[in-house]
């Protein structure tokens, strides 16, 4: 559990807006038109160290059976791809996204990433 509070705690830091400049230097347009998150808002706020793993097409159904495993509302709208976050001592944090935005993210432990999807993908346990 405490695990998963530190987690809880690290994205929602992560979401925080960074002050009144923040919120006057995002066009009204991006607002209107991502029903999310700016990825460019988003990925601002990690360190330096993070490593980024994109994933597109035929990668995209384990990790939106990922999502559809956990008592989660439905996404707002179809992800055209997936970036995987890693940074060094944190779960991963799976970003869902369409264009440049960013429409859901999940937080997995990197052990239970790799079990679901080694089976998934082809890969023997």
């Amino acid at each position: 559990m405490p695990k998963l509070l530190a987690s809880v705690a690290f994205v929602a830091t992560l979401l925080l807006p960074l002050g009144p400049q923040a919120a006057q230097a995002q066009p009204a347009t991006t607002a209107r038109t991502c029903p999310g998150v700016a990825l460019g808002s988003f990925e601002q706020r990690f360190p330096a160290d993070v490593t980024r793993f994109a994933f597109e097409q035929a990668m995209l159904e384990p990790f939106l059976e990922l999502w559809k495993s956990g008592r989660r509302p439905d996404l707002p709208v179809a992800p055209e791809k997936i970036t995987v976050y890693a940074l060094p001592g944190k779960p991963y944090l799976i970003g869902y996204l369409r264009g440049d935005c960013l429409i859901a993210f999940l937080s997995v432990e990197r052990q239970r990433l790799w079990q679901w999807l080694r089976p998934r993908i082809g890969w023997a346990v």
